[in-house]
């Protein structure tokens, strides 16, 4: 037993390393904008970078440890996470940190499958729910920890040690990796779909470029039709390959037949829109809007990820006692309660008011997820669970792909739209000044002007009077203003996004409810 539970402890350790990063990346993606001259449609790809390669070789990693041996496949997905996490670290420039976070995805894909089979195999059938139980604790926990580290980190030192701190760590995790860890039994009939996983990537790849710069390039030329087209073509291949093409699929297909399984992964997609679009956006809002500090933004970011980690276990026996439907429909609704009440985002918001926001958006979470899992391979044949499981998994952490890319675009747009109608709104040929004084009271209001001083502001906008302001506190007082009604057009924008999110999980909710637990336990009594 002592043995077992080395073996537990170190492949914990490796797995706490990724979620640790993962998440102390999200803190850091301000700081990273400006120091490596990204802009706000190019920074999404350092998340993107780390999910798209993650996501996608989840389905195709399970078969690889199947054939090379599980301990093997694990320790090279650690190596090569080490190396590219120090790479990162050292990056002087934005292509260098997109390049180095796909290298570290496909590393921390290499270790997630093969973790849990490495588990799998060392524990007995009664032993191994626990052992699961406390891997994925472990994994949620690193998750949690890494804003609060990470703003630290940042704050005290330079975002670059947040890739820098996780060294010792990963020297120590390779070393009991190569001595505790058994060796795994090789599956040398084992076959892999090279070819589905080319055409996964290229058609998830290419319409994630086509949608990040859409609004850049525009929406019809030929660089983004070409794009879109590339998407369907490769999807289209993609079916056909995995149901004809190949004796063993990476994704078997058929497996979508079942209600549940697809209704499961489907939620699961749009819960993990919401949640990797919300870990996205909300550090730009607290260190760029708010201008907190790195370790502030990371205390207000603990709230979501803890509760999730201490609910996460009640909606598990929520699911076993009433089924997955209650569960999972009570947990996305939940989450879009949460979003729909961060559509009010303002700069008068407390951390309190973020506390109170996160806490019901990782209920939310909590909640859905073990629901959403058990309800994915209750719904499988026994020998169709662990292909299940990589397919819902992988379409969990594309959802999150998606979501990051969708909250970049909806919030660009909505800047570019929120600052259009601002400037037309005092716009001194088309307004009148009461309507100007109406904007200037919404936008100044609430830092501290007075009627007469706000009604003075209105004078000088209207007039350009030289009577009342010098020429050079003229030309202060026009892009002091320019300044407000760009930021006031940035929180606005924050507001769309978070109540977009929140239909779409609204939606999500309603389509939970075709879950049938009726169908889950048939397929535990045909096990």
């Amino acid at each position: 037993m002592f043995k077992k539970y080395a073996v537990l402890c170190t492949v914990c350790l490796g797995t706490v390393l990724s979620a640790y990063v993962s998440s102390c990346v999200n803190i850091a993606l301000p700081n990273i904008m400006a120091a490596l001259n990204f802009n706000m449609d190019s920074i999404v790809w350092v998340s993107l970078g780390y999910l798209l390669p993650y996501g996608s070789i989840l389905p195709l990693t399970g078969k690889l440890g199947d054939l090379f041996g599980a301990k093997n496949v694990y320790i090279i997905g650690l190596i090569l996470f080490t190396v590219a996490s120090f790479l990162c670290g050292m990056a002087t420039g934005s292509a260098e940190m997109v390049i180095f976070r796909i290298a570290q995805g496909i590393g921390g894909g290499l270790l997630l499958p093969n973790a849990m089979t490495i588990v799998a195999q060392t524990f007995d059938a009664h032993e191994r729910g626990q052992a699961l139980g406390v891997w994925s604790a472990m994994a949620a926990a690193g998750s949690a920890m890494g804003p609060i580290a990470g703003g630290y980190l940042i704050q005290n030192f330079d975002w670059r040690s947040v890739f820098f701190s996780v060294g010792p760590v990963c020297a120590i995790s390779i070393f009991l990796a190569i001595v505790m860890l058994p060796e795994s039994n090789r599956n040398s009939l084992a076959r892999i779909d090279y070819v589905g996983a080319v055409l996964l990537i290229t058609s998830i790849s290419s319409m994630l470029v086509a949608l990040n710069q859409g609004q850049k390039e525009g929406w019809g030329s030929l660089y983004i039709l070409s794009l879109f087209y590339l998407t369907f073509a490769t999807i289209v291949l993609f079916v056909a390959v995995e149901l004809w093409g190949v004796d063993y699929p990476m994704i078997d297909v058929r497996l979508f037949r079942s209600i549940n399984f697809s209704v499961a992964t489907v939620v699961g997609f749009i819960s993990f829109v919401a949640f990797y679009g919300g870990m996205f956006l909300l550090p730009f809002f607290l260190k760029l809007v708010l201008d907190y500090s790195s370790t502030t933004a990371g205390l207000v970011m603990l709230p979501l990820t803890a509760t999730m980690v201490v609910v996460s276990p009640i909606g598990g026996r929520l699911a076993d006692r009433f089924g997955s439907r209650l569960p999972a429909f009570a947990g996305i609704t939940i989450i879009a309660c949460a979003l729909y009440w961060l559509d009010t985002i303002n700069p008068d918001y407390s951390i309190h008011d973020f506390y109170e926001r996160l806490v019901v958006f990782g209920v939310g979470l909590g909640l859905t997820m073990s629901p959403l899992t058990n309800c994915a391979i209750s719904s499988l044949p026994k020998d169709k669970v662990g292909v299940g499981s990589g397919i819902f998994n992988a379409g969990k952490i594309i959802g999150g792909s998606i979501g990051v890319v969708l909250a970049e675009i909806v919030l660009t747009r909505r800047e570019i739209y929120h600052t259009t109608v601002l400037a037309e709104y005092i716009n001194t040929a088309t307004h009148a000044p009461q309507e100007v004084f109406a904007m200037f009271r919404s936008l100044w209001g609430n830092q501290g002007m007075d009627s007469s001083m706000i009604a003075t502001a209105t004078h000088v906008w209207m007039t350009g009077s030289n009577q009342v302001l010098l020429p050079q506190e003229y030309q202060m007082f026009k892009g002091l203003l320019g300044a407000m009604v760009s930021r006031q057009a940035t929180i606005m924008s924050f507001q769309d996004v978070f109540h977009m999110i929140a239909i779409m999980c609204f939606l999500g909710g309603l389509m939970a409810l075709f879950i049938s637990d009726k169908r889950c336990d048939r397929a535990k009594a045909s096990e």
